[in-house]
């Protein structure tokens, strides 16, 4: 479950608004792999030359849409189990596709999917920039296409089917929560405090994972950066990243009552202008990952 935490903001306006931005907090707990990501009804890829590619394989060994990596196995009746990795890269980060020892398919963090996946019965499988294949964080479809030099084309999306991941993963997560690729990536090791602030920005290592924003960089956060209103309508700006979706919410009292509107926005918009005739609500902005199990 989650729950917002809450970055306050006052601009220097006639009327008084109060701008909050927010980040998702979660509960700090250790996680594992889940048995599968693939959603149990499009769970189908297709190649012309060995048919239908399950992308669940069954309850204990289907693949894992991860945030960082993906791992596990899809199933052919044709040519067997097909690995994606086994989720632990030689860095802890990322698959370097450079030995036997440290092969599989990456996800770059905006939903492209690279690298290489391998089955005993066929060798590799190329996911590469040609075929581009992605998975769609709005919708957690898969598109595009896989490489196999013995098998040819796979098509992850057709007509008749398509695969589909219900979640992405976070992967394997350090003792206070955060997931141990992003730390080993933003500071090189896993002894850092979730509730620290390296860049003195005013968020806390675990508030930039979430708001996908740069731990050590004090000019990334997430922040409203303008309010427009007009007669009828409000127009506000905040800084938004690609990976994030974000809602809009207001209410007319600071420290009571429920958020109103809700208003979602697609994943990665970074503006949102909508009806509101009071002067004196207050707003707040929420960013949430996307396809958060």
């Amino acid at each position: 479950m989650e729950t917002p935490y809450v970055v306050s903001y006052k601009l220097n306006m006639k009327t008084k608004i109060l701008i909050a931005a927010i980040v998702s907090s979660c509960i700090m707990h250790h996680s594992s792999f889940a048995a599968t990501t693939i959603d149990s009804a499009n769970r189908y890829a297709y190649g012309a030359n060995l048919g239908w590619i399950n992308g669940a394989g069954d309850t204990n060994h289907g693949a894992v849409i991860g945030e960082y990596v993906c791992s596990g196995y899809i199933y052919s009746a044709n040519v067997g189990w097909i690995s994606l990795g086994n989720g632990t890269p030689a860095d802890g980060i990322y698959y370097q596709n450079n030995s036997a020892a440290d092969f599989g398919v990456n996800q770059d963090g905006v939903g492209n999917l690279r690298g290489y996946a391998y089955g005993a019965n066929i060798g590799w499988l190329n996911f590469e920039s040609t075929g581009a294949p992605k998975v769609d964080l709005a919708s957690g479809n898969l598109s595009g296409y896989v490489w196999s030099a013995n098998c040819g084309w796979i098509s992850l999306s057709n007509a008749v089917a398509y695969v589909q991941t219900d979640t992405i993963q976070k992967g394997a997560l350090a003792p206070d929560g955060l997931p141990i690729a992003w730390l080993l990536q933003n500071f090189g090791t896993t002894n850092v405090n979730a509730g620290a602030d390296p860049d003195h920005d005013g968020m806390n290592n675990l508030q930039e994972y979430l708001a996908g924003t740069d731990p050590n960089n004090g000019g990334d956060f997430l922040r409203i950066t303008n309010v427009a209103r007009a007669s009828v309508s409000t127009l506000l700006q905040w800084t938004a990243k690609p990976a994030r979706f974000y809602s809009v919410q207001s209410r007319t009292a600071l420290n009571s009552g429920s958020w109103d509107g809700f208003y979602s926005t697609a994943l990665g918009a970074g503006a949102l202008t909508f009806n509101d005739t009071n002067t004196n609500d207050f707003f707040r902005v929420e960013a949430y990952r996307p396809l958060t199990p």
